[in-house]
Order: C-alpha cells, then structure tokens, then sequence
C-alpha cells in the first residue's frame, strides 16, 4: 500500500497551513523521517513564470513556507530551486522569485534561493526514454529533493501534479529541445518518468487549496478552491488522489500512464492507502478539464495517435486584438512554426506539434485554442 496523507485547509492563512502541512507529513511520519539533520534540502515548487499567488499558476509561497519550517525543524536547510519556462539566468530567477512571493519567504525563514544558472548532464543507462539528461546544477549540490507541485490542469498532459513537476529541473530553453525531440507525448511522458527516477524525491507535497481548472497550467486556466494538501512518497500515488477530488480519469493522463508502465503505480486506488480526509468528503464534480482532455484519453491507442493530433486536437492560434508581438512564443515554439509578420505571431499550422508551449508561456494570454469541425462534434459529444 503506498501511503498518501489528503488534509483540509480552506484558504492560505498562515497559521492554517502550517497546521495543515504538519498534519499532512505527520500523518506519514514525521519530516525526520524524510529529512535528516545537516542535509540540504532542495525544495521544488511549481514556478512556471511571473504570477503573484492569487492567480493559482504557481505554488502558493505560504504553503513553501510552512514546509521550510518543517525542513528546518528537521535539521536541514532548505533550499529554493526550479527552472520556470523562459530562458535560465540570474535576472529572470530574480523577477519569477520577486513575483511569486518567494524573495519575501526566504527572508523570512533563512531559507537559501538558488540562483545559480549552471546545467549538467546527467548519465542514465536504465532510462527508458532518455540515458542523458540535463539537469540544473543545484539538483547535484544538495542531499534530497522535496517537490512541492500545484493542482492545476495542463493543456498538453490533462493534468499536471507530482509525476509532472520535475520537467522544471531541466534548464531552461533545453525544455524547449526535449519537446522538439519528444513530439510524441507517451515518449515526453515517458521522459518525465526517467526524470522521476534520476532526481529519487523523497517527498512531494501538492498545493490544491486552491487549484486551477480549464485550460491550464498557465493563465489561461482559472483558478479553483479546492481546499486540500495531498502529500506522499509516491508521485504517481499522490497524482492518482488528487485526480479522485476532482473527478479526472488517470487514463486521460499520459504520464500516469507512463508511470503505470514503468511499475510506478498499479493504476488502481485500492493499492493507496489515503490517511487523514476521505476522497468522497473533498471530492469535487463540476471540476473543468482542459479541453484536450479527451484527446488524450484515446492516446491510450496508438495507432489513432496521428489522426486525434491532427482532426481533433486544437491548434494553437494567436489572436491579433491580444498579441504584443514580443516574440515569447517563437522562443519557445520547439518546431520554429510561428514567425512574427507585422509585429503579429503567425503559427504555421502543418508545422505545429500541438505541444502548446506558446499557450502555456505567452505572457499575454494571447494564444487561443481552436477546433476543426470534427473537433468541436468530438468536444461536444465526449
């Protein structure tokens, strides 16, 4: 049975999600069990790019709080560290650090901020998907990695949770290559479990007190009280409960699926053993999926893999009255398939992925979704 603690806190008052977060590791142990005195702790949030708190895009700087005092209770040290989407220097760290509510946490607590941009490569012979991978250097420097990710849908894997969260270790623009490389998304998937294998955390502690629904992980979603902490060992364990509060099949999620395959989790609640609330008491049933949720529930075949990319799965469109033309997507666009034509982004369709970076990243939220006939019947009826 793989232990995962589900916890109520309704809101980001201070003293109710230090109780909370206590109670979510007490009831796996205790932090000693995790963390032992003198080791560094890397503790991940979910820092996808320049978002104050309330937005719901990133990890809510009160929850990181109560789990540095853990940490430091613990006998270790903490320390902050992700790479958000965009390029990986001291001067974008800065602002996303400033923005989200951190520069403030880690003054408060003593905790270290990372801001050293240096990458390595990490030699993986038993990785499925990859044998190198590209690491920020940090993840070499310290003793045990924490994940802390957000609840929050994700356009392009349906859900994004623990199993998700340690892609931000990868430096970077280098994020941008590996989507390139893996267009396929049972191979990114897979990628994100050689991740989870390499980087061993030893904890993962996911922010849902106030999720995010729709067409996330950026501001394109909306935010979503939800009311809960979902901690664990087991990222696919913890990933599997907070799909149970807000009614989300794993199947429709391509890297529980990969963590299935890879003896992650057996694919059913009956191996998890949920302490503290009940599922069906926090349990939500009107929670929003994106709206390729669908697509990638009949990713579970593949050979319909290339027709659902291409006839029902939404292609990414900038819309004029919004864009600013500031070129973040052509960055960040692993197939070079938007171009900037009268100070206006332009994707070209044949070439896109349907990765969904320049949805996920425009600073904007400029990039639509739109369907093809067939797709919009296929919404309509799934």
């Amino acid at each position: 049975m793989e232990p995962v603690s589900l916890v109520r806190c309704p809101d980001y008052d201070g003293a109710r999600v230090r109780a909370a977060v206590t109670e979510a590791v007490a009831l796996l142990g205790g932090m000693e069990r995790f963390v032992r005195p003198g080791q560094r702790i890397l503790l991940k949030p979910n820092l996808l790019e320049k978002a104050a708190p309330a937005e719901a895009v990133t990890t809510h700087p009160a929850v990181l709080e109560a789990v540095i005092e853990l940490v430091h209770r613990a006998g270790g040290r903490a320390v902050i560290a992700d790479s958000p989407g965009g390029p990986f220097t001291k001067g974008v760290l800065g602002s996303i650090y400033r923005a989200c509510g951190l520069v403030d946490v880690a003054g408060r607590t003593g905790a270290e901020l990372n801001h050293d941009t240096a990458s390595v490569a990490v030699s993986h012979p038993e990785g499925k998907m990859m044998k190198r991978l590209d690491l920020i250097k940090v993840v070499q420097d310290v003793d045990a990695v924490i994940t802390l990710p957000k609840l929050k849908t994700h356009v392009l894997t349906t859900f994004t949770g623990a199993t998700k969260i340690l892609f931000g270790v990868v430096p970077g623009l280098t994020k941008v290559n590996y989507h390139a490389r893996l267009d396929d998304l049972d191979q990114f998937s897979e990628m994100l479990v050689d991740l989870l294998d390499v980087v061993r955390p030893v904890l993962h502690i996911m922010d849902g007190i106030v999720g995010m629904e729709g067409n996330g992980p950026g501001k394109h979603g909306h935010p979503r009280p939800l009311g809960v902490l979902i901690a664990g060992a087991n990222a696919a364990a913890v990933d599997a409960v907070a799909c149970a509060v807000i009614g989300c099949d794993p199947r429709r999620v391509p890297p529980l699926r990969a963590a299935v395959r890879r003896g992650h989790w057996d694919g059913t609640m009956e191996t998890i053993e949920v302490k503290g609330a009940r599922v069906e008491d926090v349990a939500v049933v009107d929670f929003r999926l994106p709206v390729t949720a669908g697509r990638n529930f009949f990713g579970r075949y593949p050979w319909l893999r290339p027709f659902v990319r291409r006839n029902l799965s939404p292609r990414p469109v900038p819309r004029r009255e919004a864009c600013t033309g500031c070129g973040t997507c052509v960055e960040h666009c692993p197939a070079g398939a938007i171009t900037i034509r009268d100070k206006k982004a332009v994707v070209e369709e044949r070439a896109c992925l349907r990765c969904y970076c320049c949805h996920e990243l425009c600073p904007s939220a400029a990039v639509a979704l739109s369907f093809s006939p067939l797709g919009r019947l296929f919404l309509f009826i799934q």
